[in-house]
Formats: C-alpha cells, structure tokens, sequence
C-alpha cells in the first residue's frame, strides 16, 4: 500500500497567493473592460443625442469579440460610409493594378501636313486628367498635340470628338440633391473626364475696397462663363457663394468679399463632361500650334454613332496611374466622382456598358460573393453615398472591413483609408492623442447624417474594427466628433 503524501504548509499558502493573485488579476481586468464599456455607454447615449438614432458595433479582430454594440443590425443611412461597398468591390474584381485607357485616333487621311478627317477619342471613365495626379490637367492633351505633330500634322480639317459610349447617359446618381448639382461633391461622371468635372476658382481679394477681385480659374476655358457679381467691402466679413443655373455652365460668384482678407477657392462643377473634355482638347491643339477647322463634339450629337477605336487609326493610348492610387484619391478625399466612376467601370467591365444598373449587380455578387452580405439585405443606390436612399447596417461594414483585413489586399486596403491626425478627411481629427496615427477609417457626412467606419489598435496591441452612424441629428458635425473620436480616443489608450 502506498503513502499517502500531504503538501507542506507552505506549498499550500504559495498555492493560495497564487490563486488569488490571477482571481484578482482577473477581477481588474473585467473591471477595466466593464468601465471602458459603461464609458462608451455613456458617450453614445450623451443627452445632446436623445432625439438621434445611433448604429454602433465595436469588435476584436483577434478574438471575433464584440466590445460593444447598439442597434447594430437596423438600417442606416451612410453617407459616404457608401465608399467602403464601392471601393472594397471595385479593389477586389479589378485588382490595385488595374489601368483606364483612353484612346486617341483619327479616321480620313494625312496629306501635306493636314489631317482630312476627324479626330476621335474613346474612354472608359479615367478620372485623373487633374492636378492630383499631374502637373496640370491638360498635360496629356499636350503630349497628343506632340503626337500629332510628329505625325507631321499641322492641320486638323475636321471635328474633335469625344465617344463617351462606355457609360451610359446617366451623369448623376439616383435621388441626389437638386440645390447640390452645382457643387464640386455632385460633379457629373462620364466616359470621358477633366479636372474631375469642375473647375477650381482661386478668389483674391482686393487691398482696398477700391480695387477689384481676382477670381483665376485652374483651367482656362472658354466652355464656361464666370460671372463675376461680388460686392467689396471695408467692413465686415467675407460671405461668397456661387450658382450654376442647371444644363448651364454660366458660373454666377455672389456675395460680399472684404478688402485684405486672405485668398480662397471655390469649386462649382460644369456639366456635359464629354463636350468640356473635347472643347479644352480642341483648345490645346489650337494653343499648340495645330489648327482645327472643325468643332468639339459629343459622339451622342451625332447621327447613328456607333464606333470601337478599331474601325479608325490609332495615334495613341493613354493609360492612368494604377487603381490603387484612384481609390487612395477617392477614400482619403471622399471624392464622390471617382466613386460613381467605379460602380461604371465595374458594369463596362462585366457587361460592356458602363450603368450604374449593371455596376450595382457587380458590387452586390462581390459582396455576397466575398462577404457573405446578400443583395436584399441593404439598399445600395448609387456608389458615392450622396444618395439618401442608401441604407445599411454597422454589422454589413463591419463585415466588409473585417473581411478586407484578411485579405491579400489587406495592407493596400488600409493605406488607402484616412490616417487621424494625417491625412485626408481625418487630418484635423484625434491630434495629440493615442489615436492619432492610429485610427484608420472612412468618414461619412450629409445632411443629418454621419458615420465613421474603420480600425483602432489598442495599447497593448489588440486591433479592432468599428461602424458608428448616425442618423436623423440636428447637431453640428464637430458635436458628433465629438463622440465618435472620444470613444476612439478611449479604445486607442486602453490596455487590459
């Protein structure tokens, strides 16, 4: 029979401090995470918000934990939260490599340094022709005029024009704003594309009141007009808007400017971007010495148009920066342009016709596809967010970020997201605190609306990915900052 054998006592009183050791190491940690989430209780439930609608989910990409959630299956409107569907679809059919071509070609022929015929240019939707992405909008429409001339053509007898039957002629997303068309943010999209379908103002007032303003355009044209109606003042403040008559491009600058005050911008789009396209391209050729007896053209004025660029010569293709840069453009800026470019772009792609119809059945078959978020689940009615029939869930982005994460795109996916306290729309956002350069995420705002979806990494290292929105608030965007980055700020300096 063997011996029973018995612990010491000491062994036992080791044992019990350590036992109570990991019960109380425990207890502080519950106990963190209890007041990090009665804390952000309290932040989202703030009285300034009673009559607000608050969507919130909050989980650990490690350990799939939900942290924190409110009313994170019911229907939102997004706001530019949009971006994420459109930008995470897009990344993932197109791939970052993927290049718009543009297509410069003549038909007739070249004859003692004159083209008899007619030059024609074919797009599929490149949105960079901007100073985001050159020196000057008009750099490739330079370098064609160095194409022609090395052609040996000199004179152009015929027209300039632009087939945009890529896309559809739908330039607007369905149930966008009307009083907003003739902002920057609602710029048509089209085939083919310049300045990002606006056109930048530099507004400079004069020293004294006795002089005049100067409004200098960063593209010259003679496709619109500026009307210039401003007021100067020795008093005061400066209070300047514009207005653009719809299917006009008479630019109309209004309001009061004060002498001494520092130059501004503002940005009122033009519509027609097809027939702005040709008109500068004509402008150019003409600036570079080539003359042209024809006119700038939209294919869609002309009768039974129906072309490829192979039924005519080619002079030369154009090819834009890598998609990867465009979405960079499109989710740091929340450039709404860029992203109805991308729903188009997916339905030439797929069906040969660049609709927002047949772009949506892309972006949906990805997102069911990839993220397991079916097409009935959601309303995904145009690809920018401006849309206020948009709606959609914090789980729906939440899934989508969460997915992006794992993916191999995963790193160029967050790089293309704004950097708190750095870049982009939240470059003013979360500075000097734990969050900054942490917090990557896309913003979201119109009227009454706002959201923040994205990451935030924790002290000791957990990340996480979150969905705030807010619906139906009659507060200022700063007061719904306010809670969002504060609880941001909370989960970035935590540490368990």
């Amino acid at each position: 029979m063997k011996k029973l054998k018995f612990f010491s006592p000491l062994l036992i009183l080791i044992l019990q401090l350590f036992i109570s050791g990991c019960s109380a190491s425990k207890t502080t940690e519950l106990s963190k995470f209890v007041i990090l989430r009665n804390n952000i209780h309290r932040t989202f439930n703030d009285s300034l918000f009673h009559h607000a609608h608050w969507g919130v989910l909050i989980k650990s990409l490690e350990t799939g934990e939900v942290w924190y959630e409110q009313n994170p299956e019911k229907m939102f409107m997004p706001a530019s939260n949009e971006k994420i569907l459109t930008s995470a679809a897009t990344l993932l059919k197109l791939g970052p490599d993927f290049r718009f071509e543009t297509h410069l070609t003549h038909n007739g022929e070249i004859k003692d340094s004159v083209l008899n015929g007619d030059i024609i240019v074919f797009g599929n939707g490149d949105p960079t022709l901007y100073n985001r992405f050159f020196k000057e909008p008009t750099d490739v429409f330079v370098k064609w005029a160095d194409d022609l001339k090395s052609l040996g053509i000199k004179k152009i007898n015929g027209n300039i024009i632009g087939d945009d039957n890529a896309f559809d002629e739908e330039h607007i997303g369905y149930g966008w704003s009307f009083d907003g068309l003739d902002a920057w943010y609602s710029a048509e999209v089209g085939a083919l594309q310049l300045n990002e379908n606006y056109v930048d103002l530099r507004i400079i007032p004069p020293a004294t009141s006795k002089d005049s303003v100067l409004i200098i355009p960063n593209l010259l044209s003679r496709y619109y007009e500026i009307k210039n109606e401003l007021q100067i003042t020795d008093t005061g403040r400066t209070r300047v808007y514009f207005q653009r008559p719809f299917g006009t491009n008479k630019i109309f600058i209004k309001g009061v400017v004060k002498a001494g005050d520092e130059s501004f911008e503002e940005t009122p789009s033009l519509t027609n971007p097809t027939l702005f396209y040709v008109t500068v391209l004509k402008e150019v050729f003409e600036q570079q010495g080539i003359t042209v007896s024809g006119m700038p053209l939209d294919c869609d004025d002309l009768f039974y148009w129906n072309h490829k660029p192979e039924d005519f010569t080619l002079i030369s293709v154009h090819y834009s920066p890598p998609l990867i840069d465009i979405l960079s453009g499109l989710m740091k800026r929340s450039q709404n342009m860029y992203a109805e470019t991308m729903v188009r772009v997916l339905g030439w792609k797929e069906y040969g016709l660049g609709s927002f119809r047949n772009g949506k059945k892309v972006v949906e078959e990805i997102l069911k596809d990839n993220f397991g978020i079916e097409p009935d689940t959601y309303a995904f009615m145009d690809g920018s967010g401006l849309s206020r029939y948009n709606y959609v869930s914090p789980t729906q982005l939440v899934k989508i970020m969460e997915g992006m994460s794992k993916h191999q795109y995963a790193d160029l996916w967050k790089k293309i997201l704004p950097i708190a306290g750095v870049d982009g729309t939240l470059r003013s956002r979360m500075k000097g605190t734990p969050a900054e350069g942490n917090v990557r995420a896309k913003t979201g705002t119109i009227s009454n609306v706002r959201g923040l979806s994205g990451y935030v990494t924790t002290a000791d290292g957990e990340e996480l990915v979150f969905s705030f929105l807010v619906n139906g608030h009659l507060l200022t965007s700063r007061d719904t900052e306010n809670v969002t980055d504060s609880v941001l700020e909370m989960i970035a300096s935590f540490s368990k």
